[in-house]
């Protein structure tokens, strides 16, 4: 069973790690917005769709992680 201080230690490093990402989204998505807003042809609009729809899935995947910590801390504790 691990110990309280390494799980403490991983809640921690999933906190950091889902408050990065947040921003990290954030910042993304302004920024693929703006590129959606300025295309010039079809091709840049599905570019821009596309850096957005990757920034979404990767929030997702990282909040999927912070997910399953709970599970794993609730099933130890």
């Amino acid at each position: 069973m691990p110990t309280a201080h390494v799980l403490s230690l991983i809640t921690k490093l999933t906190a950091l790690l889902v408050d990065v990402a947040g921003g990290l989204f954030s910042l993304i998505m302004v920024y693929g917005g703006i590129r959606f807003m300025v295309a010039q042809s079809p091709r840049a609009v599905q570019a821009a769709k596309e850096l957005m729809a990757r920034a979404a899935m990767g929030l997702i995947l990282i909040l999927l992680v912070d997910v399953i910590r709970q599970v794993i801390q609730y099933a130890a504790s």
